[in-house]
């Protein structure tokens, strides 16, 4: 890789909101004389982010590449706050608030729809209308089109005035921010949106699928639950969380996976995994030490 000033990461498997965040800071900071490289080191990325990228106009494919081995290389986090990396993290600008005191030249995290409306919002004339359109996908995809219970009321407000501004297909962006999950066997399961959180010596890890109709898998869950407990004594994991979330009723199931036990938690609502379920399991983990 050429020798860049600052390499843009999102988090691990990333989603439509770290590839869009990774790509509109990646624009903002070379537009300002700076240089820097959004990239994707990661093998596999979910099928359906590729897809509904690529529909944007944007190929994540083209963003894919190895990590220099350098210590001196800097980074810069999106929609994640901490990374492996052989360089230093001199910035951070996530939506993922957490227990954690950590300290980066520039530190940014605080609860927002998405880290691509964190980016933009405020700075609307730096971007082109194509560029907003996808901090509103980014956004619409991260809360399932608004009903996600990560949802600020002043993020709906920002999208419904970009959209009347700028003239944007929002019945298209509502129906595609609701990206239904593709099943095929019990795998898909386990690596749909897959993410690990190290909370000091502790690691967990989560999946989370989006279906039609949740019941129509009821046989496939055991062989589901064997998987992901099989994937924690493999991974010498706490615990692991599969979120299902039922897009008929817009409301989740949250299984708590140990190597020997299954826990299952209904929620009334559609659960947000990174500002509910992850918080939450840190909380827990710190009260044991």
């Amino acid at each position: 890789m050429k020798k860049i000033e600052y390499i843009i990461l999102g988090h691990q498997n990333p989603d439509v909101d770290s590839i869009v965040s990774g790509i509109l800071l990646e624009r903002y900071l070379n537009r300002f004389g700076y240089s820097a490289k959004f990239v994707i080191p990661d093998l596999e990325v979910d099928r359906e982010n590729i897809d509904i990228c690529c529909k944007y106009g944007i190929n994540p494919r083209d963003y894919k590449d190895i990590l220099p081995d350098d210590k001196e290389q800097k980074y810069i986090l999106v929609d994640h706050f901490e990374r492996a990396v052989a360089g230093q993290v001199v910035g951070v600008i996530d939506h993922h608030p957490t227990r954690k005191e950590l300290s980066y030249p520039y530190y940014r995290n605080e609860r927002a729809s998405s880290t691509a409306s964190m980016i933009i919002k405020g700075k609307e004339n730096e971007f082109t209308k194509d560029e907003i359109c996808l901090a509103i996908l980014a956004t619409m995809v991260d809360t399932v089109s608004f009903h996600s219970s990560k949802t600020l009321p002043e993020d709906i407000s920002w999208v419904k005035d970009m959209v009347e501004e700028y003239q944007l297909p929002y019945s298209q962006l509502y129906n595609d921010g609701l990206c239904l999950t593709e099943i095929s066997d019990a795998n898909d399961f386990l690596s749909h949106g897959l993410k690990q959180y190290q909370f000091d010596d502790k690691k967990v890890a989560s999946s989370s699928v989006l279906l039609l109709h949740p019941e129509d898998y009821n046989e496939m869950y055991p062989s589901v639950f064997s998987l992901l407990q099989n994937y924690v004594s493999d991974h010498n994991l706490e615990l692991f969380a599969l979120l299902i979330h039922n897009m008929t009723t817009f409301q989740s199931d949250v299984y708590y996976v140990s190597s020997n036990k299954v826990e299952k938690e209904e929620m009334e609502h559609f659960v947000s995994r990174g500002s509910e379920v992850i918080p939450e399991l840190e909380k827990k983990l710190y009260i044991k030490k």
